[in-house]
């Protein structure tokens, strides 16, 4: 059975960090390097414990985090790994995908701790991501908010308790405005009668509660708080540089960092809370 000590010795390997040294020290480094604490990595692995193979060792976990956090190119993955980059590569998307598979997201939970005539339970924000420039240029790429090719997602954040509790997309920027987006999916999640928070880009009042000037102070502290997260899920490099993996592949570098970010909010880096 894995426990905290085993992914600090096994992390510290890759980091150089003596395990022996100051805490402090290999605290940061082991963030700097994984993206999250040994912790949060205790709790996937046991999450994953029914779907990871048998013959994987938490170093195969650690190894998909290196490959989130740093984003580095795989000869210097290996070389810190002291593997080869095939080996590396096969367990690293192993892993990736078993994060990204993990059941950490509940969309019921947005109702934790709402009051019983509330009908506003989440915000909702859609964030970019670079890729690389297609072969062929296509305007539907395009993302004004980094005036490049991307991918755009939206995550919903529970008002009152501050989880994630919905993540969806992987669509083209230029292609698919925010409210598009909405449309596509999570407006069929709701309730009647439920409407979210969310920013200017989703300008259908049937949906949405949008701020409106300095009376809305409330829903801008939300608002403002959902840029945390975003912040939070972008310091994984692999969602901030720019993508340079097939396609198909991003949704589930994605889902595998919102995931982790969740996780981490649970266990020890919960979101500040806001009056509502």
């Amino acid at each position: 059975m894995a426990s905290v000590e085993t992914f600090w010795e096994a992390g510290h390997k890759i980091t150089g960090h003596d395990v022996d040294g100051s805490l402090s020290l290999g605290y940061r480094r082991f963030r700097a390097f994984f993206g999250t604490s040994p912790l949060v990595c205790v709790v996937a692995w046991d999450i994953m414990s029914m779907t990871r193979p048998t013959t994987s060792r938490p170093k195969h976990l650690l190894w998909a985090l290196l490959l989130l956090k740093r984003y580095s190119v795989e000869d210097v993955n290996a070389a810190l790994t002291g593997v080869s980059e095939k080996t590396f590569r096969k367990w690293s998307h192993i892993f990736i995908n078993l994060l990204a598979d993990m059941p950490v997201l509940c969309w019921e939970d947005r109702f934790r701790s709402a009051p019983r005539d509330a009908s506003t339970f989440i915000s909702l924000d859609g964030t970019d991501f670079k890729i690389m420039e297609p072969s062929d240029f296509d305007p539907k790429w395009w993302s004004h908010k980094f005036n490049g090719p991307g991918l755009r997602y939206e995550v919903g954040i529970c008002i009152r308790t501050g989880d994630i509790v919905w993540a969806h997309g992987g669509l083209p920027c230029g292609e698919w405005p925010d409210l598009r987006l909405a449309r596509n999916a999570i407006i069929a999640a709701l309730r009647p009668g439920e409407k979210i928070i969310a920013d200017r880009g989703y300008n259908d009042q049937n949906f949405f509660e949008v701020p409106n000037g300095n009376a809305d102070l409330q829903k801008k502290q939300i608002l403002a708080r959902h840029e945390t997260v975003n912040k939070r899920i972008k310091q994984f490099c692999c969602l901030n540089f720019r993508f340079r993996h097939s396609l198909h592949l991003h949704p589930r570098f994605f889902h595998a960092v919102v995931n982790l970010t969740q996780l981490m909010n649970q266990n020890g880096k919960p979101l500040y809370s806001v009056n509502f």
